[in-house]
């Protein structure tokens, strides 16, 4: 394992811990749908990334730490209201984990990652209207995570990089439109 995985293993961990203290103590909110859903999809990927002997460890580090998250935020009582656009992501969540079943593993990773990618549209969404109440250094960590991640991949394959490519792609988005608050500010 090189220094640049750990690295961006070690970030990512490191971050939940200020996310977990200010979901806890009210300061920000997140969405339980969509970090329940990170949490069960990062840890299929980081089987099937292992499977495939490729970059693990991001994926399995942020299962571990979206699960604890979606308990914090249950936990806070701060729940978004379910509405039609959440059963719209879970429904393609499961079309994508029903490609997995279905197909080989570089496929599998590929539409798991997507499943990453639509079960944070709901996040995304939250950043937009609310970014007043969405972490932007702890998303800006995500991002330095993911970037390790693919600094310290082998090689330019999908069981390397696509995953820390699509949740850094994912970070940046949520970043955009959190950073509307700074904006807001002027």
């Amino acid at each position: 394992m090189n220094a640049f995985l750990v690295a961006g293993s070690a970030i990512a961990i490191v971050t939940y811990f200020p996310l977990w203290k200010q979901i806890h103590s009210r300061k920000v909110s997140q969405n339980l749908l969509t970090w329940i859903l990170w949490g069960s999809v990062d840890f299929l990927i980081a089987v099937q990334i292992i499977f495939e002997k490729g970059n693990f460890l991001l994926a399995l580090t942020y299962a571990a730490g979206s699960l604890v998250t979606a308990c914090f935020i249950y936990k806070a009582k701060n729940i978004s209201e379910w509405t039609l656009f959440e059963s719209f992501v879970v429904v393609l969540v499961f079309i994508s984990m029903l490609i997995w079943y279905f197909s080989g593993a570089k496929i599998a990773i590929i539409a798991s990652s997507t499943a990453v990618f639509i079960s944070g549209i709901p996040q995304i969404i939250d950043a937009y209207k609310k970014p007043h109440e969405m972490p932007f250094l702890i998303y800006l960590s995500y991002m330095a995570a993911n970037f390790f991640s693919i600094a310290g991949a082998k090689n330019w394959s999908v069981e390397e990089r696509f995953y820390p490519v699509v949740t850094g792609i994912l970070c940046f988005l949520i970043l955009v439109c959190v950073s509307r608050k700074f904006l807001k500010k002027s």
